[in-house]
């Protein structure tokens, strides 16, 4: 059995560099404690070649910069989150940080815990996908000096570093796309309307049906309580969805189509829907929104809207990055589109 490589020590790099274990460390570490450029260079060499990794743990308890970056969500077991956590992960190991991830559970008290307790360990930057923004948590983040990017849900009154995305654009294209497809009777499922993203995808919905002077009406309008299910996770947003399919099922007469928030929902109201002998998409057309994985593996397949989980995941890490390395962006603001998905779940009248 071959011997396993033993892992190299700062012990190891000061006597390569032919220097202390202090400024080793000192060099490695960022501090701005002078040492010259040869012994630096010296140092850095032989962490290399030795391919040292530093205890990042260690760093932190004897007061070196801290690599950690809060990562605050809505979710941590929706697809769509999972999509997104991913590339946040991938962006901060890339850039040797080590993402620390809070599960808001769509509760705006525990949002507010989450924050402060990052505040508490004083990380490097946050990333904060909210339900609720306001005045206090810029001034808490902003006195403890910690630089954030909101991503995911849009708020009207923040003018900070974003990754935005056109919900109220994204709103518009569902109604459109199923009224080229002749549907005419459409309706809007949703679970509690507690959120921005929500909001501006019922108002952009709605606002399409008027332009083509057709009414969304109040009975297909279907938005499940926030009471029996609180929290966030895939399964309750599938179980959501089959609460939805049942409020579709009282109606006399089941819409020619619908549109909901996102897809495991979407998915719930289509198992609920084929239970009761309503058949997708040949009595009634589903349309999802965020394009998580799983709607492509069901049976039909779910025609959604892509949200970009992985991109808007991305590009927040990376815009949080550049703020972390001095550069000014603490307005800058990305805005992704919608994209079209189209699969098996709507039925073409036209």
């Amino acid at each position: 059995m071959q011997e396993k490589k033993k892992k190299a020590t700062i012990k190891d790099v000061a006597a390569r560099a032919n220097t202390s274990i202090t400024t080793v460390s000192r060099v490695l570490s960022g501090s701005d404690y002078p040492v010259k450029e040869e012994l630096k260079t010296a140092i850095i060499d032989a962490a290399e070649a030795l391919n040292y990794k530093p205890n990042l743990f260690g760093q932190l308890l004897r007061g070196g910069r801290n690599r950690q970056i809060g990562v605050v969500v809505p979710s941590i077991t929706n697809p769509f989150y999972s999509q997104l956590i991913a590339a946040v992960q991938k962006e901060c190991m890339d850039n040797d940080y080590v993402p620390i991830l809070y599960s808001s559970h769509n509760q705006v008290q525990t949002e507010r815990s989450c924050i402060n307790m990052l505040i508490q360990a004083q990380v490097a930057g946050v990333l904060l996908s909210l339900i609720h923004w306001d005045e206090s948590i810029n001034s808490a983040l902003d006195e403890a000096g910690i630089p954030y990017v909101l991503f995911d849900q849009p708020h009207d009154d923040y003018d900070g570093a974003a990754i935005d995305f056109d919900f109220y654009s994204s709103g518009r294209l569902a109604a459109e796309y199923l009224i080229e497809n002749g549907h005419r009777e459409l309706a809007f499922a949703s679970g509690p309307m507690d959120r921005p993203s929500r909001k501006k995808l019922f108002e952009g919905f709605q606002d399409a049906l008027t332009d083509h002077h057709m009414e969304l009406k109040e009975d297909n309008i279907f938005v499940s309580t926030a009471s029996k299910k609180s929290g966030a996770s895939a399964m309750k947003d599938y179980q959501r969805g089959q609460e939805l399919g049942s409020m579709v099922l009282e109606r006399k007469r089941i819409p020619d189509a619908l549109f909901t928030v996102n897809d495991m929902m979407a998915i719930g109201i289509m198992k609920q829907l084929e239970t009761h002998q309503i058949h997708i998409p040949r009595d009634m057309s589903i349309l999802g929104f965020d394009n998580v994985e799983f709607g492509e593996m069901i049976v039909p397949a779910l025609t959604t809207i892509s949200q970009s989980a992985y991109r808007t995941g991305e590009l927040a890490a990376k815009l949080l990055m550049e703020c972390l390395d001095g550069v000014h962006t603490w307005k800058k603001r990305v805005m992704l589109e919608p994209v079209l998905v189209e699969r098996e779940s709507i039925r073409k009248t036209q």
